[in-house]
């Protein structure tokens, strides 16, 4: 009985000398560090070092961009009218006009104008064979719609939003930020939710952000979040 409860008591305190070693010194990997600010700064020091807060208590600043997506979209069609262009001319395909009507709304659609109507045929092929990704539909006074499909402007979309992602957390490391939070904000469409604990300056931020390359956002909405009580 003695021995049992021996084992017990030698087994309880193992484990409440891990419990501390964690709370002190965090993982093995983080020990010189700890042991370092324990010496320096104190046992509280040790502990701030392992336990990481998060804006609730720590403060920093909330942020929401809006990915323009529409942006990466309408740079694909642009792409795709040079190479219709190119396309056209090599299977002597002749045409009056390529444009987006509406770049803002649709910058999915190109149109084809002026197309004679003995070309139908060879149109509808070329479409096919080199545009697999785009729909092709005619139109009034010899016009052809060159659409791109729904899935394809999903991808391109989604795409925009993971390399915006990124980007963005390669640019957070210029500010030397602890545990950021960079992620697609599951409230709102092709936005990027980005918290960034003990970074109290959200001008700076802003300019981090906005110093971007090649990433289209609308201006980020950022504040500075207070440590609650």
């Amino acid at each position: 009985m003695k021995k049992n409860l021996l084992w017990k008591v030698v087994f309880i305190l193992a484990v409440l000398v891990v419990f501390v070693v964690g709370i002190f010194l965090g993982g093995p990997d983080n020990w010189n560090n700890s042991i370092e600010a324990i010496k320096t700064r104190g046992l509280l020091a040790g502990v701030q070092q392992n336990i990481h807060l998060g804006l609730d208590l720590r403060g920093g600043t909330h942020l929401i961009l809006q990915v323009q997506v529409n942006d990466a979209l309408n740079a694909e069609t642009d792409q795709t009218i040079e190479r219709l262009k190119d396309a056209l001319s090599k299977r002597h395909i002749a045409y009056g006009d390529i444009t987006k009507p509406d770049p803002v709304a649709a910058p999915y659609k190109i149109v084809l104008r002026g197309v004679d109507v003995g070309a139908a045929g060879d149109l509808r092929s070329l479409i096919q064979d080199q545009f697999g990704e785009y729909d092709l539909a005619s139109g009034a006074e010899n016009s052809w719609t060159v659409a791109m499909k729904p899935t394809v402007q999903d991808t391109i979309k989604r795409r925009s939003v993971e390399q915006a992602i990124e980007t963005i957390r390669n640019r957070i490391d210029q500010l030397g930020v602890s545990e950021p939070v960079i992620q697609e904000h599951s409230l709102g469409d092709y936005q990027i939710l980005v918290q960034l604990p003990g970074v109290d300056d959200p001008a700076r931020v802003k300019e981090v952000m906005q110093s971007t390359a090649n990433r289209r956002f609308s201006p980020p909405t950022a504040e500075s979040c207070r440590p609650t009580a």
